[in-house]
């Protein structure tokens, strides 16, 4: 059978350490598989991270020979942890009298729900980099065996397949996050969002061909990609999906996916087919990453409602997480879109912020007649020279179906609102009515 040279890293810090990792060792070596060749020097160690106040560990690395698979070999760990005595599962950083981590194994690289090798905290704990520098390995090998992009970039629609295959086939629940790139904030509370409700995440940056007119801003549409991934790092995406048109869609690809009426109406009915190249390309990445949750953001609330029709009516296997718009201080939806305005209009776009928050305190105030609440708002955008009013709405919450006219009981406004003269910049934002303040500004 083939044999693995693999490292584990020992800790203990309650009870009688030394014991504690010198009868771990030896079961080690009784284990069939299992071949115990070298133990490093037992050295202290204070605890990393915040946690309970303890004592202090006894740490050490054990070098071993094993015909077992990596994750049979995290069983015999888990098992000697708890006939050590370690209740399991155990909580982050508290005191424990067994602790066994599965550093290196081979060559192979392992990145599931419960195991990930190497071990991505290897080189930055001294207690394991000493014992592994002093058993014979160099800095430089475990550097090279340690280079773990995060986020890993992918550019072809087989590596964002395989990638997902690996961490679904691994326990992990997997969280996908569209996008058009140029990420700000917005983009970035998703991603945070993500991250603590998912095992990975993956992040797509894709300016889609298939939602934009003939004369709309594809090609100037902003593209940073170097400036996403560092965005997406730092939020703790695991993967960036990044394809061009062409790999997205091949030679020869002629199908699409058509959404009846969420898409009709609003920016339905001003851009003809953009809802079908929203959906289709939403299709595709759903298709190829078969993630377990997808998150949007609520500012395109039209395109939120087309995607939740999408989900239900095509049976995807997924929960659609809507997210909470992220505003400026000045409650000017972030938009890659903003970018684009000069100071001038940057100012007046305020507007269309102003304008939702007066009809909902129009709302509060008592006022219930839909005309009537919608004038309100209408009025504060004619107000500014520089916008010019593409539509302003109250919907139906959730599916944003019209609201015949009179009294309504809430809805959200729904609004897109254009600034500038050589070069048209056109903003959407939308607003529950509430008869509070809590979630106003969703």
């Amino acid at each position: 059978m083939h044999k693995v040279l693999s490292y584990l890293g020992l800790g203990s810090n309650e009870g009688d350490r030394e014991r504690n990792l010198r009868t771990a060792i030896e079961r080690l070596g009784q284990t069939p598989g299992i071949r115990v060749l070298r133990t490093s020097a037992l050295r202290e160690s204070t605890l990393v991270g915040e946690g309970p106040k303890q004592d202090p560990f006894l740490n050490g690395v054990v070098e071993i020979e094993t015909t077992q698979s990596a994750a049979a070999l995290l069983a015999v760990c888990k098992a000697l942890e708890a006939a050590a005595g370690r209740a399991l599962p155990a909580k982050k950083n508290h005191p424990r009298p067994l602790d066994l981590d599965l550093l290196l194994y081979g060559d192979l690289r392992i990145d599931t729900r419960d195991l990930v090798v190497p071990h991505p905290e290897l080189l930055a704990r001294v207690f394991v980099l000493e014992p592994l520098l002093e058993l014979g390995l160099s800095e430089e090998l475990l550097r090279e065996r340690c280079a773990i992009e995060r986020p890993c970039l992918l550019t072809a629609q087989s590596e964002l397949s395989a990638k997902c295959s690996e961490w679904l086939e691994g326990g992990c629940l997997v969280g996908l996050v569209p996008t058009m790139g140029a990420l700000h904030q917005g983009h970035a509370s998703l991603f945070e969002r993500a991250r603590r409700e998912c095992d990975r995440i993956v992040a797509t940056i894709f300016v889609n061909p298939l939602q934009f007119g003939p004369k709309e801003d594809l090609a100037a549409y902003p593209r940073d990609l170097p400036g996403d991934l560092r965005i997406c790092a730092a939020a703790g995406v695991d993967a960036v999906f990044a394809p061009s048109p062409g790999e997205m869609y091949g030679d020869g690809f002629c199908s699409t996916v058509a959404v009846g009426r969420e898409a009709e109406t609003m920016e339905g009915a001003l851009r003809p087919g953009h809802f079908q190249g929203v959906a289709t390309v939403v299709a595709r990445l759903f298709a190829l990453a078969r993630p377990h949750r997808a998150y949007f953001g609520q500012k395109d609330a039209q395109q939120v409602a087309v995607i939740r029709r999408l989900v239900k009516d095509l049976g995807f296997p997924l929960r659609l997480v809507e997210c909470p718009t992220v505003r400026e201080p000045d409650g000017l939806a972030m938009s890659s879109r903003n970018v684009y305005l000069d100071a001038a209009d940057r100012r007046a776009a305020g507007v269309i912020s102003l304008a939702l928050r007066t009809a909902q305190e129009a709302f509060r105030g008592g006022e219930r007649d839909r005309d009537a609440i919608v004038r309100a708002a209408v009025a504060v955008i004619a107000a500014e020279p520089r916008a010019q009013l593409d539509y302003l709405e109250l919907r139906s919450d959730g599916d944003l179906l019209p609201q015949p006219a009179g009294a309504v009981s809430g809805g959200r406004l729904v609004t897109a609102v254009r600034f500038g003269a050589a070069r048209v910049v056109r903003l959407l934002d939308n607003m529950p009515l509430v008869e509070n303040s809590e979630s106003s500004q969703s």
